[in-house]
């Protein structure tokens, strides 16, 4: 399949079982989107709702994301026919939840623990989505964090409305299906899909927030969770609470609401900074050693393959470092910083905007064209260097320390590639590696000996 209508297919994203995603380029403009093309996995929908049923019903999931403007609700570009199969258009994000926390086919693995400051960022965004989805009479039934996008300013976008309900109206009714997703649905949901209300996309988001701090899926015993407190020491009691209410089993015990469940979230939030920042007073960085031996990363570009890098870079099974470098970056300018352990400059503000790899390149001559800084000689970091700058995800850090780099930056190019379609990046903000599409986007810091 080499065009879908007037979509030139680059590659399968995903598989649901009602459909599939391809990222795709946009005819003239060359734009790159999500393309999601109605292709039941099993033949048994089909046999048992009809071809034409099921039509209408991706139509009506159009219709539902097109009438819904909103800064945490993916945007439908299009939607139309290829000969007899629909499809829509979605904006395309390279970064999700899910790639974030790092959760693998085997789900119940444990991920990435995410800083608390993060994580709070994220489920607010992602409950104002819901209140906007709630409000228009929508259920989404499928909150997990693979339908959770990044887009490239840091804002979460809820995708994949193909389970959810509009009004109280059961649009797909089969007998002992499924609608939601393993260990993220409500309790009412997985019994009733019928019968879930709001409140069974509030307990989806409670067990994401869940899933972020602790690294841990939720284990319901008895009508009771292990306090996150228990995996994560930086949590107080008001999130053991918080979070107690938000996976209560039963909906009526729950929050009421997405917007009551967002106001709890950023009290407990607000009081949990108060009392981190008091403990400022006492915390006192590492001193650095001045007479520490330097050390030289790599800065030649090369190819790192997926299977190697962990043990090339000692990376942990998330990709995270077994030992970070005890970095001393220095000030020099508003632009520039400085480390005296490794001999680097790096620029302070990055880009300022992402770019896919083959910008970044390009504006790596941009900036050697313009003596940025009065440098000529920048580049974009290999992986080892990018490791260098890691600091490790505390809560001192996060509360007790101020940025090196602007705050607005996430994910850093690499000049190291994995294949012939992606490339290595670091994210600055939690301290990992990961592989993404030339295509995808990141910020840029540029480095320089």
């Amino acid at each position: 399949m080499n065009h879908i209508g007037r979509y030139e297919i680059c590659g399968r994203l995903g598989r649901g079982g009602m459909s599939t995603v391809y990222k795709a380029r946009s005819p003239i403009t060359e734009r790159i989107v999500a393309l999601k093309v109605l292709k039941p996995r099993d033949e048994i929908f089909e046999d048992l709702v009809g071809w034409q049923k099921l039509k209408e019903l991706f139509i009506e999931e159009a219709r539902t994301m097109g009438a819904i403007t909103h800064d945490h609700v993916a945007k439908v570009i299009d939607a139309d026919l290829d000969d007899d199969t629909p499809f829509m258009v979605l904006e395309y994000f390279s970064h999700s939840i899910g790639d974030f926390i790092g959760e693998a086919y085997k789900v119940e693995e444990d991920t990435r623990v995410i800083s608390i400051p993060r994580s709070y960022m994220y489920l607010c965004q992602l409950l104002k989505g819901l209140e906007r989805l709630h409000f228009a009479g929508v259920v989404h039934r499928d909150i997990k964090p693979y339908n959770m996008m990044i887009t490239n300013d840091d804002r979460v976008k809820i995708i994949d409305f193909g389970l959810s309900r509009v009004r109280g109206e059961e649009s797909l009714a089969i007998p002992g299906m499924q609608v939601g997703s393993p260990y993220y649905a409500a309790p009412e949901q997985m019994a009733a899909p019928e019968k879930a209300d709001g409140r069974a996309d509030l307990f989806s988001a409670g067990v994401l927030m869940y899933r972020m701090l602790t690294g841990k899926l939720v284990e319901l015993k008895k009508g009771k969770i292990k306090p996150p407190s228990r995996f994560n020491p930086d949590l107080s009691a008001a999130w053991d609470q918080f979070l107690a209410t938000a996976l209560a089993p039963t909906p009526a015990d729950r929050f009421a609401s997405a917007q009551e469940m967002r106001l709890q979230l950023e009290d407990v939030f607000d009081e949990w900074q108060t009392d981190s920042a008091a403990t400022c007073r006492w915390y006192r960085p590492t001193e650095q050693d001045p007479k520490r031996s330097e050390v030289s990363p790599r800065s030649k570009p090369v190819r790192l393959m997926y299977k190697d890098i962990r043990q090339e870079l000692q990376l942990d099974s998330l990709f995270r470092p077994q030992h970070f470098h005890d970095h001393q970056l220095q000030i020099v300018s508003p632009l520039r910083l400085y480390d005296p352990h490794t001999g680097l400059h790096w620029q302070r503000q990055g880009s300022g905007y992402t770019l896919d790899w083959h910008q970044a390149h390009t504006y790596v001559d941009y900036l050697n064209e313009q003596k940025f800084q009065e440098i000529s000689t920048w580049r974009l970091p290999t992986t080892e260097e990018l490791l260098s700058i890691l600091r490790p995800p505390t809560v001192e850090r996060d509360i007790c320390l101020d940025p090196s780099f602007a705050p607005s930056i996430h994910w850093l190019w690499s000049a190291d590639h994995c294949n012939k379609k992606q490339a290595w990046m670091a994210d600055i903000v939690e301290s990992y590696l990961g592989r993404q599409d030339l295509d995808g986007t990141a910020s840029v810091c540029a480095v320089s000996n």
